[in-house]
């Protein structure tokens, strides 16, 4: 599938997946200590919603935020330089999984479902290398609320997101990766809507009118359409799951 075209159908968005500013300053408020004058990476970062709230957040640190569709940065550097943020935000066009930067570059790592494009445990053990001694990760991840999922919802996500887990067994893999957690809590179903579904589901007719003529596209937004409509239904069953973490490599 073109990840061009996928990426295209998020455009203009909000988020181009599930969070909110409020998970996203819950989420930091969990780190003990950001350094001041710290480098912060973004990785995933689409058009940038916490790159900003992170900029808020720790006004001291300069932050690099990486996606590979080149709008959503252009998105992003609209956005910071609008907010008065673009001094302390930089952005670079770079795949999550071939990063250019120096071992350990940088003292947190942030990821708000990114992780999923690569696999949590091969992201985990690839982005470690580029963290500090004792440095902090925090991603997002999509996990199991309950042993013994509907069929439908689990038909539908053994084909999205096969290697998907429970909240303890992907606690259980982080800590083998060589992390410790710090801190966890599940994503509101209003991280899911407000601010992602729901403008996505409103863009649906101008997506659909847009790619009459493209079966891969018409297959996208039936899929989109359906991931929507599980949440629905489902949202008790699954979600997304922050994970705070520190590694515990030695300098």
């Amino acid at each position: 599938m073109d990840i061009t075209l996928i990426s295209s159908m998020f455009e203009e968005l909000p988020r181009q997946g599930p969070g909110s500013d409020e998970s996203t300053a819950h989420a930091c408020s969990l780190i003990p200590q950001v350094p001041e004058g710290g480098h912060i990476l973004d990785i995933g970062c689409g058009s940038g919603m916490q790159t900003l709230t992170l900029a808020r957040l720790c006004p001291d640190c300069r932050i690099t935020a990486i996606d590979l569709h080149q709008p959503f940065l252009d998105d992003l550097n609209l956005r910071a330089k609008k907010a008065g943020l673009d001094g302390s935000i930089e952005t670079q066009r770079a795949s999550l999984d071939n990063l250019s930067f120096k071992e350990a570059s940088f003292d947190l790592i942030w990821s708000e479902g990114s992780a999923f494009i690569m696999g949590l445990l091969p992201a985990l053990h690839y982005w470690n290398h580029f963290l500090k001694s004792g440095g902090y990760l925090v991603v997002s991840d999509c996990t199991w609320f309950t042993d013994s999922p509907s069929d439908e919802c689990r038909d539908f996500l053994d084909g999205s997101c096969p290697d998907m887990k429970s909240e303890s067994d992907t606690k259980d893999l982080i800590r083998a990766e060589g992390y410790m957690v710090i801190g966890s809590f599940r994503l509101p179903d209003a991280g899911w809507w407000d601010h992602y579904y729901s403008p996505l589901s409103a863009r649906i007719p101008l997506l659909r009118e847009k790619h009459a003529n493209n079966a891969d596209a018409q297959k996208i937004i039936q899929e989109l359409e359906k991931e929507m409509e599980l949440h629905r239904n489902y949202s008790k069953e699954y979600g997304y799951t922050f994970f705070v973490l520190k590694n515990s490599k030695s300098d």
